[in-house]
Order: structure tokens, then C-alpha cells, then sequence
């Protein structure tokens, strides 16, 4: 009887479970589940827009547009056109790294003149925030011998509209409204007729 004791005697006592190696590998394991999935969230899930969202979350609230210089050399003058807006977000949620793209067009045939592309908003903009001015040019536009040599012929200048749309990482491509683009090019002040005497 004693020897069954003493055998029982020297059996060792299990540690608690939570000061086991396989306890603490099990919690660390959770925890680096718990983190990935938040990553996934964060960066998938919250930061995924559907087209109608993004339309819902983009408004245009003001906008100009000038030719401005491409290139310019003694006898030869490029203009292009480009468009300057400024956004709104009119979303529940921050808007980030957004993208314009601006399509210029003639705007009695429809036909493409050119087109130019800016990723925008990279800070995040808050719902009911206005963004700062982005600005679009085109790649392609008008020749001629000199700046002058456009103001002489402006009033045969074909009218021309923009189309701008949005695009944010994971959506297609949002149309935000057509605007007209002024016929009036950077750095040259044009006087009408009558105008002379008023100024």
C-alpha cells in the first residue's frame, strides 16, 4: 500500500494550460489572424468604390478652362487645351487617390481632339471637404506661326467641350458632367471690338 502511494507521490503536476507553450503559440496565432484580417479590410475591402459610389461621392463645385503653351518656338506656336475644376465629396466615406481623365472634343461632330490624365486627391478627402484645384491639359491642340496668328483667326475656331471622368482604384470609369472650354489662351489678353474705350 505505501509503495502505491509513494509511486502516485512522485507523479509530476500538470502546469496551469495558460503557461504552456502551446497555449501562448494558439493566442499568438489568433492575434496574427485578427491583424491580417484588419489589413484586408483597411486596404481591400474599405478602400473598394463601385462605379455608382463614386458617382455619388464626386461632384464637381467649380471649374475654368484656358488654352495654355505646349510648345513654343520662334516660328512656330502650340496651344493646347486644359481644364481646372475643383471636387467636392459628397460621399459617406474619405476619398483617395482618385483619377481624372479629361476628354476634349469638337463639340458640333463629337470627334476626339485630344486628351489628358491626372491621379489626384493622394491626401484623403473628408465627406463634405473641397479639394484643392486639379488641372488637366490635353496632349494634342492647335498650330500655328505665332500666339498672334491665333487671335487673328480665333473667331474660326471650332467650339470645343470636355468630358471628365473618375476613376478610383477599383471602379471603371464615372462620367462627371461636359463642359465647354473657353476659347481664350494663357498669358494673352484678348480685346474685342469696343472694348478699347471702356478699358
Amino acid at each position: 500500500m505505501s509503495e502505491k502511494q509513494d509511486m502516485f507521490k512522485d507523479l509530476p503536476e500538470k502546469p496551469p494550460f495558460y503557461k504552456t507553450a502551446k497555449f501562448w503559440t494558439a493566442a499568438l496565432l489568433v492575434l496574427v489572424g485578427a491583424a491580417l484580417v484588419l489589413l484586408f479590410y483597411r486596404t481591400v475591402i474599405q478602400d473598394t468604390m463601385t462605379d455608382k459610389e463614386v458617382a455619388e461621392s464626386i461632384q464637381i463645385v467649380w471649374h475654368d478652362s484656358i488654352w495654355v503653351d505646349k510648345k513654343v518656338r520662334p516660328d512656330e506656336a502650340t496651344i493646347v487645351p486644359s481644364f481646372t475644376f475643383k471636387i467636392k465629396n459628397t460621399g459617406r466615406r474619405p476619398l483617395q487617390y482618385v483619377g481624372f481623365n479629361c476628354i476634349f472634343l469638337f463639340a458640333e461632330s463629337g470627334e476626339n481632339l485630344t486628351d489628358g490624365y491626372v491621379e489626384s486627391v493622394k491626401q484623403p478627402l473628408a465627406p463634405g471637404a473641397v479639394s484643392d484645384e486639379i488641372f488637366v491639359k490635353g496632349f494634342y491642340g492647335y498650330r500655328a506661326t505665332s500666339k498672334a496668328a491665333f487671335i487673328k483667326n480665333i473667331a474660326n475656331w471650332k467650339p470645343i467641350k470636355v468630358k471628365v471622368y473618375a476613376k478610383s482604384k477599383t471602379s471603371g470609369q464615372v462620367l462627371l458632367g461636359t463642359f465647354p472650354i473657353e476659347k481664350k489662351i494663357e498669358g494673352v489678353k484678348i480685346v474685342y471690338e469696343g472694348q478699347e474705350q471702356g478699358s
